[in-house]
């Protein structure tokens, strides 16, 4: 992730604050596309996808410690910022499953 794109987001954060209680970054193989999510994250065991939904879509919380950093650690070509207003906490160290999640910003 570059210095302009960190710098994007924080922007964007500021904004996005005062409307959403939760906000996260996603990285995936997919494009995304503004507005409602239409699919959802799968449970993961050992690094095996089990093929079975959660309730919402992962992301990486941006109020994580060094988020900048634990986008990284996912694969994918295409990042944005996605909200909601309900969230569990997920396995990975700073992620969040966003449920009814929206694109705001499509980052790449």
């Amino acid at each position: 992730m570059t210095p302009e794109m960190i710098s994007a987001i924080e922007e964007a954060i500021e904004e996005l604050e005062m409307d959403y209680t939760y906000i996260g970054i996603r990285t995936q193989e997919e494009e995304f596309e503004l507005g409602e999510i239409d699919h959802l994250s799968h449970i993961w065991d050992d690094g095996d996808d089990t093929g079975e939904e959660l309730d919402g879509i992962c992301a990486i919380s941006v109020k994580a410690d060094r988020w900048q950093k634990l986008v990284n650690a996912y694969y994918g070509d295409h990042m944005a910022i996605l909200v909601g207003n309900d969230a569990d906490y997920g396995e990975d160290v700073g992620e969040i499953i966003i449920k009814d999640a929206e694109v705001v910003k499509i980052l790449a």
